[in-house]
């Protein structure tokens, strides 16, 4: 047997004898006020009995020793002063004033009395049921011993059951702990065989429900040692992609920002050089300065936008709008920074319940990557919630479709040097107001990018 089963089965021995000891002392007592009762109760009965029969015959000391020989119980007449007027197993002659005894007192002030005490008179221990009957007290007495005998007969009984439930509950842990340990020992032999890396090992155990539970536990953690190789490999690529991700991050920032910066800088440098330059190529130096200085400062909001995006930090504030409103807006200001093309703007009033700020982001990003990539004039559709954009540039392979709105992606014969971030933005706001991008395109002929929101009503 296993260290831990004997432990179980002394506790389990030690428990069970206590529990014993506790319910002998505890039921001694209940069955002893029970039985008590029980008596007590019996000669109120008998009292009522004695009583009625009293009232058809004189209250004689022959009557009353007659009447104690059918109901087994000494029967005492006394009157209101105390004086025994008949008595079943004593000379009243002999007998003191009885006004002073408790069940005597009681029965004059509440008609019923009674007490447990020992008698001087027949020098034993009786049990006393006193009850007012008239101008006299009717007292019945059984001894106490009777009651104790009746107490222990029933008290032994209980103990014999109880002492034999013991036994058969400790016959029963004691088989009970040797299936445990039986189990334990399967449980124990299949860590070892863990610990030799015999992960293939089977493990049949069923005994208990937790025995189960904890072979499916260990089953599982088996199926997770045989793969910790693979996931170590797994994670060791992943480092590596997070890794190329990171460098590609660096190379798109650098590569982004080296051309306004040197654009900035040559700019500058200039026109710290050329103190005299004329006011007109002057100012057209400042303003390339200030167009390099915008475009820093756009992928900036760029870069924030899509760490707020990956944190989780973004909610939505909607409000209704009309798209058609929102898209004049997107194109009067893309307009001044590609002034030289053709923005075609075809729009019906369109109501939609969505966050403003973040559709004019959205929009602003799909019409400004269209005339990134194409030259030629780009087409603008807004009608019942749906927005369109369609350029006739380059278009995009099939197979790069699913890969343009991932972050930092870029197509590699693009000639724009972006970051990868706004078809991730665009995508990413529209997920937020549970609809998709969609995207159609064929290489050579141009793309369509368009999402649709939900309608609303028009205020007012």
């Amino acid at each position: 047997m296993l260290k831990l089963s004997r432990i179980f089965f002394i506790h389990l021995v030690v428990l069970l004898v206590t529990l014993f000891l506790f319910i002998s002392i505890c039921t001694y007592f209940i069955f002893k006020n029970i039985e008590i009762d029980n008596a007590i109760q019996a000669l109120k009965k008998e009292a009522l009995l004695v009583e009625m029969l009293l009232d058809r015959h004189p209250p004689r000391d022959d009557f009353i020793q007659a009447l104690d020989k059918k109901i087994k119980a000494r029967i005492t007449l006394i009157n209101v002063r105390g004086d025994v007027l008949a008595e079943s197993r004593y000379d009243k002659k002999s007998m003191q004033n009885h006004l002073l005894r408790p069940e005597v007192q009681q029965a004059l002030r509440k008609r019923w009395g009674q007490s447990v005490r020992y008698s001087t008179t027949l020098h034993q221990d009786f049990l006393y049921v006193a009850k007012k009957s008239g101008k006299m007290v009717l007292r019945l007495a059984s001894p106490l011993a009777r009651v104790r005998r009746t107490f222990f007969t029933i008290w032994l009984e209980f103990l014999a059951v109880f002492a034999l439930f013991t036994i058969v509950a400790l016959a029963a842990s004691y088989t009970l702990s040797f299936k445990i340990a039986k189990q334990i020992d399967v449980i124990v032999e299949y860590l070892s065989a863990l610990s030799r890396k015999e992960y293939n090992r089977p493990l049949e155990v069923g005994f208990a429900k937790e025995f189960y539970t904890i072979a499916q536990h260990l089953r599982k953690l088996s199926a997770k040692l045989a793969k910790r190789e693979a996931k170590k490999e797994k994670f060791t690529k992943k480092l590596k992609r997070i890794s190329r991700q990171r460098n590609e991050l660096i190379s798109a920032v650098s590569h982004e920002f080296k051309n306004p910066v040197a654009i900035i800088n040559g700019y500058a440098q200039t026109l710290v050089d050329e103190p005299d330059m004329p006011v007109a190529l002057r100012r057209r130096f400042i303003q390339k300065i200030y167009d390099a200085s915008c475009k820093i400062s756009s992928m900036i909001d760029r870069l924030a936008l899509a760490m707020k995006f990956e944190s989780g930090n973004l909610e939505l504030h909607k409000s209704r709008f009309d798209m058609c409103e929102v898209a004049k807006e997107v194109v009067g200001l893309l307009q001044e920074r590609y002034a030289k093309r053709s923005i075609i703007l075809e729009c019906r009033s369109s109501w939609v319940e969505a966050d403003k700020a973040m559709i004019e982001i959205a929009m602003s990003n799909l019409v400004d990557n269209a005339l990134k990539y194409s030259e030629l004039p780009v087409k603008i559709e807004i009608g019942d919630g749906l927005f369109c954009v369609q350029d006739q540039g380059m278009g995009i392979k099939e197979e790069e479709l699913g890969k343009i709105t991932k972050k930092f992606y870029r197509i590699k014969k693009s000639w724009d040097n972006s970051m990868g971030l706004g078809l991730y933005i665009v995508s990413y706001i529209l997920k937020l107001h549970g609809t998709t991008l969609e995207i159609k395109s064929k290489e050579g002929e141009g793309s369509r990018f368009c999402f649709r929101l939900p309608t609303s009503t028009p205020p007012g």
